[in-house]
């Protein structure tokens, strides 16, 4: 080698050793601390349990992981505070260190910075519950869904999907009573309630008890099955939500959503039932069964048992309404509502406007009348008093139909109140103008209360809460000018 490569080398050696202890030198201290440790039952570990460290006494998480295959953890980064350590178990057991299922009994655990608390959890006291599901001719319900729920308190602890011989097993279920659902498949299919009963209220009770195992086998009742392919434009459509309604009884109503392929499976039981589908939000509209756009429109869907329904659904078309609504300053009015209407087909749509003044709405193609309330103003496109005289607004399948509407002038009520029979003026009262697409309410409590209004006739109630209220069929307000109402009450 060189004296001129040995050269640089000793150089390099000798960079490394002066920079290093100066490096060292200007560390920060450590600001975070930790918690590590095992979970075992007995001596078996426990993996892919979550562990969690939580702020008592509101069981906020604020840090969790889950246990490796040999039922370790390793919790990093915590600022320094008090915490109990929550274990949430694969079967339903939840638990705290150290080995107790009472959060009250938690020990608190202090996280110092720069240090790291390792502790060593045993799995509390329990039992195991399993059995095998079968279908209802007797064979292995592979892949049925199996719900673990406590009777006290309740609610649903864990869920298990059988294996290809019907064959399921919660393995750390909490002692106490429970209740066991059971469904056809993990998602879309009815559940029933071990031993073969339709509502969680007749189902039977399951007694776990540490150290021992419960059996519960069940068989399923009859299912017809649903599937279909949902599309816009012959292509796949994901994610869309498929509700299938029991007309006997909401208990048997099912849901699933469509994959990647558009593809959804359902399993109800035997019935009558109606089909809708959510789409993804900004996609398009809710429909229902056969392209139909409400539930009074679609048909039930007659499901048998061992039979099987195949469904092709084609998303309907829509289009865009957008526009802005001011006053005639140029001033958008505050969350203004706008209805879109088409009566004759039963189509009705809502927005509100935004801060300044904008709104959107997709609709249905068509041709609609479009309503502006604005507090006590209401007038239709464009710049109408009344719904006779809209404007058509037409609405194209894959389009965009602009709309700015601005507000026409309005008139002004003043209403004041007094006592009938001493007539001492009444300062605390509130005044409602009623009409058609109208209803405004204000209060005061400086003796008159100022309406702004469309032109038209209204009734209007006065009240106060302490005498009777005085109502006036017919009081009418004219553009531009101001009417005064003395009530007396």
């Amino acid at each position: 080698m060189s004296t001129h490569r040995r050269r640089i080398r000793v150089l390099a050696a000798t960079l490394v050793l002066v920079l290093a202890p100066a490096t060292a030198a200007h560390a920060d201290p450590p600001t975070t601390g930790g918690v590590a440790g095992t979970l075992a039952d007995g001596a078996t570990a426990v993996a892919d349990a979550t562990v969690e460290l939580v702020i008592l006494p509101y069981g906020v998480a604020i840090k969790q992981t889950r246990t490796d295959a040999a039922g370790g953890f390793r919790l990093t980064g915590v600022p320094p505070a008090t915490v109990a350590v929550r274990f949430r178990l694969p079967g339903g057991l939840t638990q705290f260190h150290p080995g107790v299922v009472d959060q009250a009994q938690a020990r608190q655990i202090t996280i110092v910075a720069g240090a790291e608390t390792v502790i060593q959890e045993a799995v509390a006291p329990h039992g195991t519950i399993g059995g095998r599901v079968t279908t209802d001719t007797g064979a292995p319900a592979a892949g049925a869904r199996v719900e673990l729920n406590r009777i006290t308190p309740g609610g649903p602890l864990a869920t298990v999907l059988a294996d290809a011989g019907g064959n399921y097993l919660f393995r750390y279920p909490p002692s106490g009573p429970h209740r066991v659902a059971v469904a056809a498949a993990e998602r879309g299919a009815t559940l029933q309630w071990a031993h073969r009963r339709r509502s969680y209220t007749q189902a039977d009770p399951f007694t776990i008890t540490p150290g021992q195992h419960t059996t519960v086998d069940e068989q399923l009742f009859p299912t017809g099955t649903v599937t279909g392919r949902f599309t816009r434009d012959g292509v796949p459509v994901a994610n869309v939500v498929v509700y299938a309604y029991s007309q006997a009884t909401t208990a048997e109503s099912v849901s699933n959503w469509t994959d990647a392929d558009g593809v959804f499976r359902l399993k109800p039981y035997p019935g009558a039932y109606k089909l809708k589908f959510v789409v993804p939000s900004g996609t398009g509209l809710d429909q229902w069964l056969g392209g139909t756009e409400s539930e009074a429109a679609t048909r039930p869907l007659q499901v048998v048992a061992g039979q099987s329904v195949t469904l092709d659904e084609r998303q309907l078309p829509t289009g865009m309404l957008r526009g802005r609504l001011t006053d005639g300053a140029g001033q958008p009015p505050v969350a203004s509502g706008v209805v879109i209407e088409d009566a004759a087909r039963g189509r009705q749509f809502q927005a509100t406007t935004a801060a300044d003044g904008t709104w959107f709405k997709m609709v249905w193609p068509g041709t609609y009348t479009v309503r502006y309330d604005s507090g006590g103003q209401v007038q239709w496109a464009t710049g109408r008093r009344t719904p006779q005289a809209a404007d058509p607004v037409r609405v194209a399948a894959g389009g965009t139909t602009r709309l700015d509407e601005v507000l026409l002038p309005t008139g002004f009520l003043a209403v004041r109140a007094a006592d009938r029979a001493s007539g001492a003026a009444i300062a605390t009262f509130c005044a409602t103008a009623y009409a058609r697409y109208v209803y405004l309410r204000v209060c005061t409590e400086d003796g008159v209360a100022e309406l702004a209004l469309s032109a038209g006739a209204y009734e209007v109630t006065v009240a106060d809460g302490v005498h009777a209220d005085a109502v006036y069929p017919t009081v009418r307000v004219t553009t531009g000018q101001l009417t005064t109402l003395s009530a007396r009450l």
